[in-house]
């Protein structure tokens, strides 16, 4: 096998570019780069271009609607007929790979008839943290021989600690965040701001666990510091953040002036760069928070909630202002931020050092490559 070029074939359950999406459009150029023939199934959308873009092979994978959160059973039939069908469509491309990389729950199935049929060497990705039949699922993929999954923090590797194959390998910084600062006035130009007053930035899809209404409330409790709001983001892949967005459009429409949303489709190191403060509001228990790191990578003032990973990923306060997903407390810490902006500057650069080392995508994109040589090998 090492004498001839490996095949790895990626599948993906979205067509657009969340933080999951954003891990694999790094896998991908990282196997390029090895000289790997790199193959990706996932639906049509911006996901495919920019792979296109890059030279990866891709095909179409048209992956039917399902509700996000629990899934009905007119969801789990879909799927489970939509799944059959797609592995004997795709089992050309699977029987010509040497490993399969699964990114995302909604695809597994798929994957498991290759590995159970074809003995093919796979690995699960897992983004989320995982309970009840989605668990299971993913407990049984993981009994089957040459399986592995990797998980970006302890938080979501949790669930499975009983399971020989589960790594743990955190999400990284793409190496774009690691550039000196450029153009940071382009936010502000995209926006048409034309005055000095600070930029907030809450960037991130738009969805009721990421905590945009948080952010919008505390905001309003600032009337005595003018400021501007930026949400950076669309609703993406979850039904329910279509109303997230259509509330943050109603409340930049109601106050142009100072609340601001933009799908920001340039680079994003420079949608940080353009901010004064960072807000990653989110209510939910994040299983990693790759915007997080971002904003520290680029040395931007922080505030996370202290829900999931966040709190371990801001050095529990060491790196980032931690409150509670709470409008009166976020608001607190944004007010503090104003009183001693020198004080939070500081913390940034410290923040800025600490990511770019311990979250560098060298060293941990090394670290998914060496479980991919030991799955092929065995």
């Amino acid at each position: 096998m090492s004498s001839r070029t490996r095949t790895i074939l990626f599948l993906d359950q979205f067509g657009q570019i969340g933080g999951g999406q954003r891990i694999l459009l790094d896998l991908a150029a990282a196997s390029l780069m090895r000289g790997w023939r790199t193959i990706v199934l996932c639906p049509e959308g911006p996901l495919g271009e920019v792979l296109r873009e890059r030279g990866v092979e891709v095909h179409l994978l048209p992956v039917p609607p399902m509700q996000s959160g629990r899934k009905s059973l007119v969801d789990m039939i879909r799927w489970f007929f939509f799944s059959r069908s797609a592995a004997a469509e795709y089992v050309g491309i699977a029987e010509g790979s040497d490993l399969i990389v699964v990114n995302g729950l909604r695809t597994l199935e798929i994957a498991r008839r290759w590995a159970k049929d074809l003995k093919k060497p796979t690995i699960l990705y897992l983004h989320s943290v995982f309970h009840g039949i989605p668990r299971q699922l993913i407990s049984s993929f993981l009994k089957l021989p040459h399986t592995l999954a990797i998980a970006p923090s302890s938080l979501v590797a949790e669930p499975f600690h009983s399971l020989p194959n589960v790594r743990i390998v955190p999400n990284w910084i793409s190496q774009e965040f690691a550039e000196p600062e450029t153009h940071t006035g382009d936010l502000r130009k995209a926006l048409t701001i034309n005055d000095a007053l600070p930029i907030i930035l809450v960037p991130g899809r738009f969805s009721p666990n990421k905590g945009q209404r948080v952010a919008l409330e505390a905001f309003r409790r600032m009337k005595d510091q003018p400021c501007h709001l930026v949400f950076a983001g669309a609703a993406l892949f979850e039904g329910k953040g279509a109303a997230v967005e259509q509330e943050l459009r109603n409340a930049a429409e109601n106050d142009p002036a100072h609340v601001h949303m933009i799908y920001w489709e340039g680079s994003l190191p420079t949608l940080f760069d353009g901010a004064d403060l960072v807000i990653v509001p989110s209510v939910w228990e994040e299983p990693f928070g790759l915007t997080a790191i971002e904003a520290m990578a680029r040395g931007i003032p922080l505030i996370v909630t202290n829900r999931g990973m966040l709190p371990l990923l801001a050095g529990d306060g060491r790196f980032a202002e931690v409150a509670e997903p709470d409008a009166d407390r976020i608001a607190s810490a944004m007010r503090d931020y104003f009183t001693t902006p020198d004080r939070w500057k500081n913390r940034a650069v410290e923040a800025k050092e600490h990511v770019r080392s311990l979250y560098a995508s060298e060293k941990n994109q090394a670290e998914v490559f060496a479980f991919m040589e030991q799955l092929i090998s065995v």
